[in-house]
């Protein structure tokens, strides 16, 4: 079925879709680079002690969640975008966004334990 929409809707719909994902580019980039860059800090050098192979398995797992990041904003975007034509873009960020949100609190709580 071909979608004739006006013009206005279209680009509408396709600046909503940019600007929530953006939102989730800058929301992974916060939950990742900052707030368990330092977890995973406390975890390696305080709490596990691992001595020289800490700054390994610090590198490690910064690789390995910089590589989860990319996929979770890749597959993201073409989300998004079917969740608009769907009419259901707010529901689809959310589904996108809490897991986001709720690692970035827990990342938060390991530093304080």
């Amino acid at each position: 079925m071909i979608d004739h929409q006006p013009a206005e809707r279209t680009w509408l719909r396709s600046a909503a879709v940019w600007g929530l994902w953006l939102a989730v580019l800058a929301l992974a980039a916060v939950v990742c680079y900052v707030i368990w860059l330092r977890a995973f800090f406390e975890i390696y050098y305080v709490w596990l002690n691992l001595g020289d192979a800490a700054r390994l398995a610090y590198e490690l797992t910064m690789v390995a969640l910089t590589v989860g990041m990319v996929t979770w904003i890749a597959v993201g975007e073409p989300y998004l975008a079917a969740g608009a034509r769907a009419q259901r873009l707010v529901r689809r960020f959310a589904y996108v966004a809490v897991p986001l949100l709720i690692a970035g609190a827990v990342g938060l709580v390991i530093p304080l334990l």
